[in-house]
């Protein structure tokens, strides 16, 4: 499930947003997004290119929820949200 993002959100809300549609949940009722990721960071991550007009590239992975979040941005970011594979022993 990709997601490409507007000017005006915060990617971090974005993120509870998607999983949590995922979930079919209320935003509110999944864990905090801090104890995967610094949301704060990852919001002016990509707040500073858009306010400074330049261009970013690059890839954010990280699990949240039992999921494997992945944030791809080139002239935009795109959040894509895949359940996590289950460990074979």
């Amino acid at each position: 499930m990709g997601r490409s993002l507007g000017e005006d959100g915060n990617i971090s809300l974005q993120i509870v947003d998607c999983v949590a549609k995922r979930e079919h949940t209320d935003p509110l009722e999944l864990p905090p997004l801090y104890d995967a990721v610094d949301p704060d960071a990852l919001d002016d991550l990509f707040a500073s290119g858009r306010q400074n007009g330049t261009t970013q590239s690059g890839r954010i992975e990280f699990q949240y929820n039992g999921y494997t979040v992945i944030v791809e941005f080139d002239n935009g970011p795109e959040i894509t949200v895949k359940e996590e594979p289950e460990l074979v022993e």
